[in-house]
């Protein structure tokens, strides 16, 4: 393993990446415990067109996950909103290449920050993040009565 692409979602893969689970179970819900589903954030792309999702791919030309970044259109600063690796996926790595690229793709936005947020209760995700260099920013986001804790990478 040791690469990691991120392609646009469209006829021939959508199908394939709205089925993809960041936790084994029965059926497609809407909301996962620590990830809304790709179904979800494909639909919320489309009525907030800042959005950019992709499809992430193995170096063996598996789609393994889903990423939606860009300029977020309430908070108004550079945001990755959605990272997920599917389960089968889960615990090789691929979580911190797919990080590595969606920074190198949003460093061409001409960002100076990027910020991220996470369920409080998700230690893979935090362990990630502060892995990457993102740092707490002691601010929380709110998601209708959710509120997860904001990190801000910044690029200088």
């Amino acid at each position: 393993m040791n690469g990691i692409t991120l392609r646009d979602i469209d006829s021939n893969n959508f199908f394939q990446c709205i089925m993809l689970k960041s936790q084994e179970s029965t059926g497609y819900p809407l909301f996962e415990e620590n990830v809304a589903s790709n179904v979800f954030s494909i639909a919320q792309s489309k009525v907030e067109p800042e959005w950019v999702t992709k499809a992430i791919y193995n170096n063996e030309n598996e789609m393994i996950g889903f990423a939606m970044y860009g300029l977020s259109p309430i908070l108004h600063v550079y945001f990755i909103t959605r990272l997920m690796i599917d389960y089968k996926y889960q615990g090789k790595g691929y979580g911190r290449l797919a990080m590595l690229e969606i920074i190198k793709e949003m460093r061409k936005l001409s960002c100076e920050e990027i910020y991220t947020s996470f369920v409080p209760t998700n230690d893979r995700a935090k362990n990630l993040y502060m892995s990457l260099g993102f740092k707490d920013t002691g601010r929380v986001v709110e998601f209708g009565e959710e509120t997860e804790p904001l990190y801000c990478l910044n690029l200088n």
